[in-house]
């Protein structure tokens, strides 16, 4: 294993993640995002699939590339609602940046909440402020906090050729089956990670399922609320691969304590190849076996629309939703 992963790793813990600085208050975030207009985002194009920019601009400060970039994405587009999957906790964690100590490829993230019941004809839709937008993924090394320690054990045994994470995120040793191929209520979710029978009850979510945690850790996760313009900004970093899936970021949004879409986004394959093979600690993790074409879950219209920097990687998706 990587040893800056695995250090990390060993330092996270859930105490220190609540502790972080610019963790806020929902409250605070809902105040700040009504008087604040992030500028212009009406969008251009209904049509075709987001992928890999390289000529997006790179003038201006972060959020205007990020939002020249929604600009060129599809949008009045519903997103399609997906899985959860069996890695999903209420970190109940406002914050932008959720980073915490992972090592990788900076990412930074842009997500506008569209709701298509107002679409117009130029086919613009009308933002949504003032919505929670939620986000998890997997580190570098293809582990997500909170259920860590039964692959590190296994990584630090050998193994199995699987890469720095040793066995899929869950602790088991044998091949987890792609998310979603999951059992019915009550029964055990792939890789071994038992749903806890909870239900979330925090700040911005309410009633959904959630599993049970390995550890205390909590990187890679938090939330943001959309401003004016319908906007919610995340730093974060690339996300790695394990077995059985492609490259992916989850998403929930959430207005008024209601879930009102899950989904998860996607990334061109070359780009993957690119940060995998020249990028470290990526380069570590070796033997990726699933991309976008031969994954069960993923959908054209999670896909991201991308601009490959020198230090980071910038991305943005509009979130079609139906009311």
């Amino acid at each position: 294993m990587n040893k800056d992963v695995e250090l990390s790793r060993k330092r996270v813990s859930r105490r220190r993640a609540l502790a972080l600085g610019g963790t806020i208050s929902l409250g605070g975030l809902l105040a700040a995002a009504c008087g604040t207009d992030s500028g212009s985002s009406t969008a251009t194009s209904a049509a075709g699939s987001a992928t890999t920019d390289a000529t997006a601009t790179t003038s201006g400060s972060i959020e205007d590339q990020l939002r020249a970039l929604l600009d060129q994405a599809p949008n009045c587009v519903m997103t399609s609602e997906e899985t959860q999957g069996p890695y999903w906790f209420d970190v109940d964690s406002i914050r932008r940046d959720i980073r915490e100590d992972r090592p990788g490829l900076e990412l930074q993230l842009a997500l506008r909440v569209q709701d298509l019941r107002n679409c117009s004809t130029d086919g613009s839709a009308s933002a949504v402020a003032n919505a929670v937008v939620e986000i998890w993924h997997c580190d570098a090394g293809g582990v997500y906090s909170g259920f860590e320690s039964g692959s590190i054990a296994a990584d630090q045994g050998g193994g199995g050729g699987r890469g720095p994470g040793g066995p899929p995120p869950g602790g088991s040793g044998a091949m987890t089956p792609p998310e979603g191929m999951q059992p019915p209520d009550g029964m055990s979710p792939p890789g071994g990670v038992a749903g806890s029978g909870e239900t979330s009850d925090g700040s911005y979510s309410v009633g959904d399922r959630e599993a049970t945690t390995t550890d205390d850790g909590t990187y890679l996760r938090g939330a943001q609320v959309t401003d004016a313009s319908g906007i919610a900004y995340f730093t974060t970093i690339f996300p790695g691969w394990y077995v059985g899936r492609t490259v992916h970021v989850h998403v929930k949004v959430h207005i008024d304590k209601s879930t009102v879409l899950t989904t998860q986004l996607y990334f061109d394959d070359a780009l993957g190849d690119e940060i995998f093979s020249t990028v470290d600690p990526y380069t570590e993790h070796t033997g990726r076996d699933t991309r976008n074409d031969t994954d069960g879950i993923f959908d054209e219209s999670g896909m991201a629309t991308v601009s490959r920097q020198p230090d980071r990687i910038l991305a943005a998706v509009n979130l079609g939703i139906d009311g």
